[in-house]
């Protein structure tokens, strides 16, 4: 494996033959949206577009972006690269306080560390929603699914697109 400084971490990259997310030869110093998981690489397909990545989402260290598939559903992916484990727990914590789920059910799942699964609908009831929260080392992640209110997105995918999520980040960090 290869290192390179990502922030001013060390991060690893993938030398199999797929790289999962943006990829590190592209990557900047601080460019964390090689954090990313492209849901085309975990489907195998080209349904989904992505919209411009953000840094620094609410204003600390990381990367989001939003993921369109052609039928509509989308998925927001964050992750933020905090100081420690510690400020990563910290930021899921309030990421869930500002995330405003109706109806909602919440179950552990197995993805990092404190993954959590919250399922419902939008505040209006017009969308389905499922958020999965977790950090892994320094890093804290969240994966937002939004499809029709009839037909949310399956917690096995939501699982596994969290999974790939977690190997991403750890592969990219090391944490």
């Amino acid at each position: 494996m290869n290192s390179r400084c990502i922030g001013g971490l060390t991060a690893a990259v993938l030398s199999a033959g797929m790289t999962l997310g943006a990829g590190m030869a592209s990557a900047d110093p601080g460019d964390y949206t090689v954090l990313l998981i492209d849901p085309n690489v975990v489907t195998d397909s080209l349904a989904y577009t992505a919209a411009p990545p953000t840094l620094n989402p609410g204003g600390q260290p990381g990367a989001m972006t939003v993921y369109t598939h052609r039928d509509g559903r989308t998925i927001t992916d964050t992750v933020w690269v905090l100081a420690d484990p510690a400020a990563a727990a910290g930021a899921i914590s309030s990421a869930q306080a500002a995330t405003p789920v109706a109806n909602q059910k919440s179950v552990a799942a197995p993805v990092g560390q404190g993954g959590q699964l919250i399922t419902g609908t939008s505040p209006d009831g017009t969308r389905s929603l499922s958020v999965l929260y977790f950090t892994e080392g320094n890093a804290a992640s969240s994966m937002e699914f939004s499809g029709p209110v009839a037909d949310p997105a399956p917690n096995d995918l939501v699982i596994d697109f969290g999974q790939k999520q977690d190997a991403l980040i750890k592969s990219q960090l090391g944490a």
